[in-house]
């Protein structure tokens, strides 16, 4: 085995521990905005007076809660999509 075939297991290596790491970083940001979120989802719901709503209110609420879970589930991947690009590029650059 050559030197440069050292150097190039070294360097594959360290690239899949960078990429390994930036997952990682991606997906514990993207949980804690999901976390966040459906916190601040239920928290706003303890508000909410189940016994006053009417059937015609129903849709209306279903569609809020939709559009919400929607919006934290496109930060969350966006997120991951930002932190996993930073790793790229810092993976790249070295």
């Amino acid at each position: 085995m050559s030197n440069d075939d050292d150097t190039q297991n070294y360097t594959r290596w360290r690239d899949s521990a960078v990429n390994k790491n930036f997952h990682r970083l991606g997906l514990l940001v993207a949980a804690v905005i999901l976390t966040a979120g459906l916190l601040l989802m239920a928290k706003d719901s303890l508000g909410l007076r189940f016994g006053d709503l009417l059937p015609t209110d129903i849709p209306i609420l279903a569609r809020g809660i939709a559009i919400g879970l929607s919006g934290i589930g496109l930060v969350s991947l966006a997120a991951y999509g930002i932190v996993r690009a930073l790793g790229w590029a810092l993976n790249k650059s070295v």
